[in-house]
């Protein structure tokens, strides 16, 4: 794999050939919550500071906004995809419709940029031993590829200006090198990087 296609976060290790990149649904809740039971900072969050605004995130317990996240996977609503190493659960990627993060929508940080069918990238999530193989930028690109397969027209992201920060939310380094573009937007805003989606992505299909 080429070097170039990876966040300098992580080191270039070819994939493990057991890995595979699931979405989240009804199907896979099980394998959502031995994530979230194995980590306690992803658990503390259960991925829900932007899909909360902010008075009821503030105002939630832990374990509400696991059982929060618990019904949205139940309704089928999109949250985000799972990566594996052979059967166990080691990374994750918040991607979802926009709409769905009330507070992308309400921050006075975040420009809002026009556009129809558009998904956003909030949060990524790495196990401890499967970090520095690269596993953010493939789970990107499988993220990316099942977006597009839901009817995704434009991906989102909103990394931290300083690439020091919020870097859960990933890197300018991690979206340029997927094919993202900066939207020129004023200073002192969080940045946002787009990635146009003509087609779905024939290489980055999911199981």
């Amino acid at each position: 794999m080429n070097p170039a296609r990876h966040d300098p976060a992580d080191q270039d290790h070819a994939p493990h050939h057991s890995e595979r990149f699931v979405p989240v649904s009804a199907a896979t809740a099980g394998d959502l919550e031995r994530f979230s039971a194995a980590h306690g900072t992803f658990r503390w969050c259960s991925c829900l500071r932007w899909r909360l605004s902010s008075t009821p995130f503030r105002d939630s317990t832990k374990e509400q906004r696991v059982a929060d996240l618990a019904g949205r996977v139940r309704a089928g609503e999109p949250v985000g995809v799972l990566a594996y190493a052979g059967g166990d659960p080691v990374g994750w990627c918040s991607i979802a419709p926009r709409e769905s993060y009330a507070a992308v929508l309400a921050s006075r940080v975040i420009p809002s940029v026009p556009g129809e069918r558009v998904w956003s990238v909030v949060c990524f999530y790495v196990a401890s031993r499967s970090r520095r193989q690269g596993l953010r930028t493939r789970l990107l690109d499988a993220a990316c590829g099942y977006a597009a397969e839901a009817g995704a027209a434009v991906i989102e992201a909103y990394p931290s200006p300083n690439g020091k920060s919020y870097r859960y939310m990933g890197t300018r380094e991690l979206y340029r090198q997927a094919g993202f573009e900066e939207v020129p937007g004023p200073d002192g805003r969080r940045p946002v990087l787009r990635k146009n989606l003509a087609r779905p992505d024939p290489t980055q299909r999911l199981q």
